[in-house]
């Protein structure tokens, strides 16, 4: 691991809850054995007992953002909701603001803005989500600002602007066609009506592609541009009220990738960003995107079994020949999901190696028979690059996603908190 600082990441930078200083602090009655030294589990030694861990590339972030700021040609938001879909949303949030790689952050919760404003972020932050209710005053108070989706959204939020005598600015999110959330648009003017009434700005107007990642662009009937038709026309409607619109926004990560005309003020990415997705596009980019994530543990044991052995629950895994297996310490409750059983691989010392028998809680088993010289911490990669004396590779996410029967969202945002997330 690379000491905090030395790859360009601000040294402030924590990915760990726990602070250095408090998993230093000895515990009641308890004394240091000077037999054994255990590295504190901080971003500064990069180790704790068990060598399973999450290593995020904030450099690649970076990296990322200016991609597809240069491909879009305007503002790039980081959605940096479900905790920065698994990378660790405060320490993603903090080395994009500093730098200067993307405009502003988008969440779905009231308490992921609240998360980032206490971790030190500053720049403008997005609240999607419906669940707001009890939320408007942390909203104001923290500088979030909310993204009003129904006409009953604004009450809390008028209540807020009274008490404090002062005016609120409001994104507005229209429905133009996923039917999941957003006002209708003919009731889109009376809101907005009504919200200026309520000394609430309508500084933002947005909308949300429920197709773009799965269709073409070259077809005129595709469901993107009616939806895209249907914004243009609501943002007319906005205007005409005589509402201080300054950002339009509609892309996600496939619609600022393949649909030009959905790009506006800003893009709003998040697959894209963590360097995962594929898109026709990615070849006008300037360099490659890189995944910012490696999912990784060592070999804790090895072990001999004769074939014909069942190995794991259920006796699912059979060994049809004399086999060494390694017994890796990740399993479904760390997000190795249970469902890759019987498909899924990993990249041993940089050689791929199936994984044998089921997936359990804690444990998973790989086997290792083909690799002569394999040892106990040897580094074992789940998901991302892998190199060592046996090779390189990549397991991508999309492999992952492919042997669990998942999508790439529920592959990263689905590794558990007990993971630590580490600088890479």
């Amino acid at each position: 691991m690379t000491a905090p600082g030395s790859r360009g990441i601000p040294s402030q930078i924590r990915l760990l809850e726990l602070t250095a200083e408090a998993s230093r602090a000895k515990p009641l009655g308890v004394p240091e054995s000077p037999a054994r030294t255990v590295a504190s589990p901080s971003i500064t030694t990069g180790a704790g007992i068990r060598p399973t861990a999450v290593e995020i590339d904030l450099d690649a972030l970076a990296h990322n953002a200016q991609l597809i700021a240069g491909l879009t040609g305007t503002a790039v938001c980081a959605v940096v909701k479900a905790d920065a879909y698994g990378h660790g949303a405060p320490a993603v949030a903090r080395s994009l603001e500093a730098a200067g790689a993307v405009a502003g952050f988008a969440v779905s919760l009231v308490e992921e803005g609240v998360q980032l404003r206490d971790a030190g972020v500053r720049g403008p932050v997005l609240v999607m989500g419906p669940a707001q209710a009890g939320g408007g005053a942390e909203m104001v108070a923290r500088a979030l600002t909310p993204v009003v989706s129904a006409p009953g959204d604004l009450d809390e939020l008028a209540a807020v602007a009274r008490r404090r005598q002062a005016r609120v600015a409001i994104h507005v999110k229209v429905d133009t066609g996923m039917s999941r959330l957003g006002v209708a648009p003919d009731e889109l003017v009376a809101l907005v009506t009504r919200a200026a009434a309520l000394s609430l700005d309508v500084v933002g107007v947005m909308t949300h592609l429920a197709n773009a990642d799965v269709e073409d662009p070259a077809r005129p009937d595709a469901t993107t541009w009616a939806q895209l038709d249907a914004f243009d026309a609501a943002i007319a409607a906005v205007r005409a009220t005589g509402a201080p619109v300054t950002t339009c926004h509609a892309a996600n990560s496939s619609g600022a990738m393949m649909f030009p005309r959905a790009r506006r003020d800003l893009v709003r990415v998040g697959l894209a960003l963590y360097g995962n997705g594929h898109w026709a596009s990615d070849a006008a980019l300037r360099a490659p995107r890189r995944p910012a994530l490696r999912f990784v543990t060592h070999v804790a044991q090895l072990r001999r079994v004769p074939a014909g052995a069942r190995v794991g629950y259920g006796g699912l895994g059979v060994m049809t020949r004399d086999s060494l297996v390694a017994v890796l310490p990740v399993g479904y409750a760390d997000g190795l999901p249970r469902r890759v059983t019987g498909a899924g691989q990993v990249l041993v010392a940089g050689r791929r190696c199936p994984l044998v028998g089921a997936v359990s809680m804690d444990i998973a088993i790989a086997d290792v028979t083909a690799l002569a010289g394999v040892a106990v911490g040897d580094e074992v990669v789940l998901l991302g690059p892998g190199s060592g004396r046996f090779g390189a590779d990549h397991v991508t996410t999309a492999e992952l996603a492919g042997w669990a029967g998942l999508s790439a969202y529920e592959v990263t945002c689905g590794i558990s908190k007990r993971v630590p997330r580490l600088p890479a």
